[in-house]
């Protein structure tokens, strides 16, 4: 008897040191891997600018948290066999609202159906726990011993589980992610990881182009790689001067000084940069700014008159530049500025056969994207 009852008692530590190493390694990575860049907008946003989060501690206090509110749950409601996951529960549910974190956050921050859902969650999870109390001493023997027993494998299941339900709710809205990520690298000043954040992402936002332009203009690379992204948004979009782009934890101030000052309330992106230039400050940027808006608008003749302004016409060009001064010469009867380059133009008479060569147009613009993806040439075309 004694025998029996030592041997059940190693085999439910063992279980609950697994069932701890589990939770604490699947908490610890999910704050530090998945969650950080969110948590760190949510901070900047709810404390007003006045409080940073750090993505090591925050992850260690928040994971130290939880595992203290299971030892008080454990405490009171101590189940130790194949139920021993319910007394994670709250943990997990504490876990999954801490980062189900809005994407409007820095508009209107509420808790959501939480509200409702959050007391209905713990009053049912409180009564079945209750009666699983009440009878766990009944339940019979399933003969588990050592790591892989059976009951070891029964609770990791159930916190594998709650694992997934956390990732789903909380931590599946990857544009989030994205421009949450982006800005945080932009504050730690790594505009070259910055500007590569999503980059295979195809259904991006204005805010996330407007993210991306900046950090490839403080790379010097705007110009030569901002099309090999998906674009969305206007000329008007590039800068945070309007609703539709944002800055939720990078100071907007930060892009105005770098292009050399603030714009004047309800001033357009068009006019800022225009002011800009009226007022002495010509620079690289502020010429990329203006001329990839002219092309994000598609406006082949803005761009052939402003062109000339801000560079010499020659094979020194920025990539994208050359890629639109060949679409417009071969778009225009009688272009403002003719320029030639023969591997460029040997490329769009290539992109035209192949265009030519499709007549169905979703096959054809599946062929040309995965050709020529990443050229202002599809973007113009087929990008819209």
């Amino acid at each position: 008897m004694n025998y029996n009852n030592r041997h059940d008692n190693d085999s439910t530590t063992i279980m609950r040191i697994v069932c701890a190493v589990a939770f604490v390694t699947f908490s610890f990575s999910f704050l530090y891997l998945r969650q950080s860049d969110v948590l760190s907008v949510a901070q900047h946003v709810l404390s007003g600018g006045q409080t940073t989060y750090s993505p090591t501690w925050g992850a260690v206090i928040i994971t130290l948290t939880l595992m203290l509110l299971h030892r008080g749950v454990n405490t009171y409601f101590p189940i130790n066999r194949r139920f021993h996951w319910l007394t994670y529960f709250p943990s997990f549910l504490l876990l999954t609202i801490v980062t189900d974190i809005s994407p409007e956050i820095d508009i209107n921050f509420s808790m959501g159906a939480w509200l409702w859902l959050l007391p209905l969650l713990l009053v049912a999870w409180f009564f079945i726990t209750l009666g699983l109390r009440n009878v766990i001493d009944y339940e019979a023997d399933i003969n588990s011993r050592g790591l892989f027993s059976r009951l070891v494998w029964i609770n990791l299941f159930a916190l594998c589980t709650m694992s997934l339900c956390t990732g789903l709710i909380s931590g599946g809205d990857d544009l989030f992610h994205h421009k949450a990520k982006m800005e945080t690298l932009l504050v730690d000043r790594d505009f070259a990881k910055a500007a590569i954040v999503g980059e295979k992402t195809l259904d991006g936002d204005p805010t996330m182009t407007m993210l991306r332009s900046y950090a490839l203009s403080r790379e010097g690379r705007m110009a030569d790689e901002m099309f090999r992204y998906a674009v969305n948004g206007t000329s008007e979009t590039l800068l945070p001067t309007g609703k539709n782009t944002r800055l939720m934890l990078y100071p907007t101030d930060s892009i105005y000084r770098y292009l050399g000052a603030r714009p004047l309330p309800d001033m357009t992106t068009r006019q800022y940069l225009s002011s800009l230039l009226a007022s002495g400050y010509k620079t690289k940027a502020i010429s990329d700014y203006i001329l990839c808006g002219k092309l994000v608008d598609r406006d082949l003749d803005g761009f052939a008159r402003e062109l000339p302004l801000h560079y010499n016409i020659n094979d020194s060009l920025p990539q994208h530049y050359r890629e639109a001064l060949v679409l417009y010469t071969h778009r225009r009867a009688n272009p403002l500025v003719v320029y030639k380059n023969q591997v460029m133009d040997t490329d769009f008479d290539d992109f035209q056969k192949l265009e030519d060569s499709i007549s169905e147009s979703s096959a054809r613009r599946l062929a040309l994207f995965e050709q020529y993806f990443g050229t202002y040439w599809y973007y113009y075309e087929y990008d819209k």
